[in-house]
């Protein structure tokens, strides 16, 4: 038989081992479930902000890279990858990160941007608009509206969105224009109104794009909200290529637009076809 001693040391080993057993299994549920906890109370939090009934899937896919909305078998689907989720709370110390960008993939869906083909830069700045509003709907600050985008910018802007001045903008307009109608009759006098003395010189279209994107004479390339506010998402650049007669860009999106106004895409692998049209905006003659 084993000596008193020697018991004892065995009894404290195995609660050792087990005590060790039991933080590494802490820290896996941490990790595996803590990001789903956050990501579907968000949502629900979201969705009961806009006075809906909440019929989105939440779901936590790694082969993303942040989180994306979609539909499948006419269900509405928000997938997010949640060591992104993780990391936007460690980084920005405030669960509204995480809340801005469920908020986001939420816009699209109550926008209708789940179709195919549909990440357009003005879709993206409707829902980050959306996100603005909504967070200053549910008691964030602007900093927390913000706080994703300004954190991890670079992360969240790809070749199909338009730039983080852009977004965080529109993020901004969406918040001051809840801010506005808080506490205002709906049918009161006070109005929402903006304006935008630059000239514009081109209108500019995109196949299966709804929004339209102007061209003014200082060759910003500007996108209006709904209520008529101007956001800048690019720029209109010289061609170095003769058979355009400039350049529309944001990001690193770069067009060719002919002499005839067609815009035109290059890939990678070499081929060419048109995607848009440019009109030049006649000036009015005064009378």
């Amino acid at each position: 038989m084993l000596s008193w001693s020697k018991h004892f040391i065995l009894i404290l080993s195995l609660f050792i081992v087990c005590l060790t057993y039991a933080q590494d299994s802490l820290s896996i549920e941490n990790y595996e479930f803590e990001p789903d906890k956050v990501a579907k109370e968000a949502v629900s939090k979201i969705v009961q902000y806009t006075g809906l009934t909440p019929n989105f899937i939440v779901v936590s896919d790694k082969k993303i890279t942040t989180a994306i909305a979609y539909l499948k078998n006419n269900k509405r689907y928000i997938a997010y990858n949640p060591k992104f989720i993780e990391k936007l709370n460690d980084k920005t110390a405030t669960n509204w990160a995480a809340v801005s960008v469920l908020a986001h993939e939420i816009g699209h869906h109550l926008s209708g941007h789940t179709l195919p083909k549909n990440a357009f830069p003005g879709n993206e700045l409707i829902a980050d608009k959306f996100s603005g509003f909504i967070l200053f709907q549910m008691g964030a600050d602007l900093e927390n509206a913000k706080a994703a985008l300004s954190a991890i910018g670079h992360e969240m802007d790809t070749t199909k969105h338009p730039p983080k001045t852009a977004r965080l903008e529109a993020i901004q307009e969406g918040w001051l224009e809840a801010e506005l109608l808080k506490d205002v009759n709906a049918f009161s006098e006070k109005k929402y109104t903006t304006s935008y003395k630059t000239k514009f010189v081109y209108q500019c279209t995109f196949k299966n794009d709804e929004n339209i994107y102007f061209v003014d004479e200082k060759d910003n390339v500007i996108w209006y909200d709904n209520y008529g506010k101007p956001i800048i998402i690019g720029r209109k650049k010289e061609s170095a290529n003769n058979k355009y007669n400039w350049i529309y860009n944001y990001l690193d999106n770069f067009y060719g637009v002919d002499h005839k106004g067609k815009i035109w895409k290059e890939t990678t692998y070499g081929s060419v076809f048109i995607v848009g049209e440019a009109k030049l905006i006649k000036k009015s003659k005064k009378k």
